[in-house]
């Protein structure tokens, strides 16, 4: 007989989204009715409603929707056997999830600012839930010993909240803060996957994204099952051991590139242990989708942070675009939600580790070609942020803020878009004296470190421009005495893979990476 009890992510210290609909849902055996109800702090009905569990022995009741609120209480009763579960300390705000791989997982601890970040004085109206990372069904959790605050909601400053997404946290501190209502964020990432994992198999059954599961079903198939199997469960039991994930945390996250590169000579000679790809991979194809993701949905929330990216880069950067409106319309649809989308652009770096940046100013321009085509997506620039030889940015605050601006603006319409949206190209003049490029979301730019290369891509060559001024919103540039008149040219800045930013506006925002085309007149 199947067991009475609430999805994982429903827990005492728990947020609600304000103003939708309240989806309570778990497990009950078919037929069983089930009626829940939710009570304010002086005990008075907020809402009530009942439902029946399923021929899947699933059970969902809705609750309208309702007002910020805090210190509420859930119970759910199983009037069919007379169980009781009761959560408690619940809150009524804002909830958005924080997705994508280990620039947002990376957790408080290792951010440059932790210092700071945990002398703050304590919010008790933001709280924090990290899905726990299970690679495959009947895997118990990647996060044991030393990984604590996975699978229940954490308050501020509560043990575990060193573990969680550091961008994540600054952007409930920062939207709380503005808004002053509750605030949750659901972490569900895991370092070093593709959007591929996130998403249903419908979204990569097309021609272009099919790849993703032909590639799959190669590897499988050089193993037989039990082959498989055993050599991924061999594997898994030492990459869940606490002490070798608390030493590959430092050796990604928290020390320096000489110490890094030394201990990846050391582990040529003893190689950590290695899941293959198949149906025990936590990078599979649809494979976190379905034992991740999908334990929170229908759990309702107001939107998704996401940076990602990395994973994908490489000579599948030019699907990137397609994999990633495929992944924002199969969650919007898996919701029933408009959901909005906060993306982070990949930040710049030359190598890191044994990682080299290939196809990154591909996947830039495909995830700023997405917000800007698709309805309620919108995107933060971080070239400014990049590190030489780090994939990993550790000014993750400065992130977390910037998508709080994003989401203050478009979401909540709190602040001018001016305010929080990097400068973007919007129109190059070229006459006989000067190249002029002119720039949206700026009302004064200026660098104040080494000025950025501009690349002029003309038809005899490229050149390289590093002395301009700067006047008001435009940068301008003497005109090079190799161009001709009508000669078609393009203007960049920023684009290369290791293509940093140190233009900004006057907010300190960095402009967005850009190649224009213009004619010489």
């Amino acid at each position: 007989m199947h067991r009475f009890c609430l999805a994982e992510i429903f827990s005492d210290g728990m947020v609600l989204q304000r103003n939708e609909k309240i989806r309570i849902f778990g497990d009950a055996p078919q037929g069983d009715k089930i009626r829940v109800s939710l009570r304010d702090t002086h005990g008075n009905l907020l809402d009530e409603n009942w439902g029946v569990a399923d021929e899947n022995n699933r059970f969902e009741v809705r609750l309208m929707p309702l007002e910020a609120s805090w210190d509420d209480l859930l119970a759910v009763r199983n009037e069919s056997s007379g169980q009781l579960l009761r959560v408690e300390n619940i809150s009524i705000g804002e909830v958005w999830l924080a997705g994508g791989q280990s620039n947002m997982e990376f957790f408080n601890k290792y951010e440059k600012n932790w210092d700071t970040t945990k002398k703050l004085p304590m919010n008790k109206h933001i709280h924090f839930y990290n899905v726990p990372q299970r690679a495959f069904e009947g895997h118990d959790t990647h996060n044991g010993e030393g990984r604590d605050g996975y699978g229940r909601w954490l308050d501020d400053k509560e043990e575990g909240y060193e573990n969680f997404s550091a961008i994540g946290y600054t952007f409930a501190r920062a939207i709380q803060e503005k808004l002053k209502v509750p605030v949750g964020i659901i972490g569900c990432n895991w370092g070093g996957t593709t959007a591929s994992a996130w998403v249903p198999e419908s979204v990569l059954d097309t021609p272009e994204l099919r790849r993703y599961l032909t590639e799959y079903e190669t590897e499988v198939e050089k193993y037989s099952e039990e082959e498989l199997r055993e050599l991924s469960l061999k594997a898994w039991k030492a990459v869940d051991d606490p002490k070798g994930y608390h030493d590959f945390e430092k050796f990604l996250y928290g020390r320096d590139r000489q110490v890094q590169l030394e201990e990846l000579e050391a582990r040529k000679d003893n190689p950590p242990e290695m899941v293959p790809m198949g149906p025990y991979n936590e990078n599979r194809p649809c494979g976190l989708y379905e034992t991740m993701l999908k334990t929170v949905i229908p759990y309702s929330i107001k939107g998704a942070l996401w940076y990602q990216g990395e994973s994908d880069a490489g000579d599948r950067a030019p699907m990137y675009d397609s994999l990633l409106k495929g992944l924002i319309n199969s969650w919007r649809d898996a919701w029933n939600l408009d959901l909005s989308f906060l993306i982070v652009q990949l930040a710049p770096f030359k190598e890191w580790l044994d990682c080299t940046n290939d196809g990154y100013k591909i996947v830039r321009e495909k995830q700023r070609l997405v917000a800007e085509t698709m309805e309620n997506v919108y995107m933060t620039a971080i070239g400014d942020l990049g590190e030489e030889y780090d994939i990993h940015p550790k000014e993750k605050v400065e992130i977390g803020n910037r998508l709080a601006g994003l989401a203050l603006c478009h979401v909540y319409e709190k602040v001018d878009s001016r305010d929080v949206e990097n400068p973007c190209i919007s129109k190059v003049t070229v006459n006989s004296g000067n190249i002029v490029l002119e720039f949206e979301n700026a009302k004064d730019l200026s660098a104040k470190d080494e000025l950025d290369e501009i690349l002029i891509h003309a038809k005899s060559d490229d050149i390289a421009v590093h002395t301009y001024g700067f006047e008001g919103n435009k940068i301008l540039i003497k005109r090079p005495d190799e161009l001709t008149e009508g000669e078609v040219i393009s203007i960049s800045i920023g684009v290369d893979d290791y293509g940093q930013i140190s233009i900004k506006n006057e907010n300190g925002l960095p402009i967005v990476p850009f190649k224009m085309e213009v004619v010489h007149e």
